[in-house]
């Protein structure tokens, strides 16, 4: 039995990864596109902010319910569910005739990809160990960043082969072939695939446990415990604000700027771009086996990477108009290491703030600041560019792009000073 369960295990686990990358996918595509729909629509830089950001509204406001829902039908027909959302919305983004439509497409993607994180961790806790958790959180951001990367280079590539519409038809093809895998793959506990509980909590050492997450407890309550937190507060206030800037920076404007302040090809800034989550891939594994082996404090850790991601933001805007091409190269790779090595420390400090019977909804809320940071400052970032001086349609001059960056300085300031203020996290 415990050969063929552990085989089942890494079929799952292969599962989820790959759905979930794809659902990576779809958040960063834009900023490979970006000039393509501001090409065909017609649209200004608000128009494509607030594309760009429905999916992240959409996204953020999934994050409880998809937890809820994991908790009463099952992961597994939440990932199937909302997947099929995912699929809709990039075939339509792919066929959309105007703005309308394309906002519409996107709104369902984030929907839809948005169901398959919090559900994830949920079936990690039925199948594996809990000391593997934290390990398996932090593989599943490590996905999230190859995601990005595949968004630059390869996605680029794929846009100049079919098309941006062709693209997106081409993802919501594989989009239904994982929420397929997921319905035929997937089980919510080992129960369900005909393995005796008993021997399973006993091979996984977790039964036990797992009874104390079931504990009934009502909404109100679980929510007044998690509301009645400061550092809830603070925690979530560093988060929307270092993940508003890096998500909106990659998953939009990353590109064109390259391309705007550097005269870089497509191509190129493509390549460039990678760094940002190449950075974020080796950054949540890197700083997780540091800050544990080390014995670090994870507040400390938290406050040091946004102070440094901090200064990587004042350089961007302090020497944009003079800033040397390996100087860029760095600051693209530390932003994208710091928010990669932030996400996993934040969650553990959730987890330190927080008992067992409260974590799934914790972590969904904190999720939730981080995605509706990115959500609320596209939107914002689009009307700045508006307000500056236009190369053209869809270009913008150096000093365009130095007010983003002094909003991003600022952002990561705030983000620095609530990390700081943290005080009931553990060593």
């Amino acid at each position: 039995m415990s050969f063929r369960f552990t085989q089942y295990r890494r079929l799952m686990l292969a599962v989820i990864a790959v759905t979930y990358f794809i659902a990576c996918l779809h958040r960063h595509a834009p900023t490979v596109v970006a000039r393509d729909l501001a090409a065909s629509f017609n649209a200004d830089a608000v128009a494509l902010g607030f594309i760009a950001s429905s999916y992240f509204y959409l996204y953020a406001a999934a994050q409880p319910l998809a937890g809820f829902l994991s908790d009463t039908i099952g992961p597994r027909r939440v990932m199937a569910a909302f997947f099929v959302l995912a699929s809709l919305g990039s075939l339509i983004f792919g066929m959309a005739p105007n703005t309308t439509a394309a906002f519409i497409g996107r709104a369902l993607v984030g929907a839809g990809a948005g169901g398959i994180f919090i559900p994830s961790l949920k079936l990690f806790s039925e199948w594996y160990r809990i000391r593997a958790f934290a390990g398996l959180t932090g593989f599943m951001l490590t996905i999230g960043g190859l995601a990005g990367i595949a968004a630059t280079l390869p996605l680029t590539l794929l846009v100049l082969w079919s098309g941006w519409r062709g693209t997106f038809v081409v993802i919501a093809v594989i989009s239904t072939a994982m929420t397929l895998l997921c319905w035929l793959i997937l089980r919510d506990d080992p129960g369900k695939k005909g393995w005796d509980r008993a021997l399973v909590g006993e091979l996984l050492q977790h039964h036990a446990a797992a009874e104390v997450i079931r504990e009934n407890i009502t909404v109100g309550r679980r929510l007044s415990l998690i509301m009645g937190n400061s550092d809830f507060y603070k925690l979530s206030i560093a988060i929307f604000f270092t993940t508003g800037a890096f998500l909106t920076f990659q998953g939009l404007w990353g590109i064109p700027y390259l391309m705007d302040s550097f005269g870089l090809d497509r191509i190129r800034a493509g390549r460039f771009l990678m760094l940002f989550p190449v950075g974020f891939a080796l950054g949540g594994p890197v700083i997780g086996v540091a800050a544990e082996r080390l014995g670090l404090r994870r507040r400390n850790v938290l406050v040091a990477l946004t102070a440094l991601q901090f200064s990587q933001w004042v350089m961007l805007y302090a020497f944009e108009d003079r800033l040397v091409m390996p100087a860029l190269m760095v600051a693209l790779f530390v932003i994208g290491f710091t928010s990669g090595g932030s996400l996993p420390i934040s969650f553990t400090i959730t987890r330190g703030l927080f008992s067992h019977r409260l974590m799934g909804t914790a972590v969904g809320l904190v999720n939730t600041a981080s995605f509706l940071g990115a959500a609320l400052y596209q939107p914002l970032t689009g009307f700045i560019l508006r307000s500056s001086n236009s190369l053209r349609p869809g270009a913008f001059s150096i000093d365009a792009y130095s007010h983003l960056f002094f909003l991003f300085t600022l952002s990561l300031a705030i983000a620095c000073v609530a990390a700081a203020l943290l005080r009931g996290e553990p060593p």
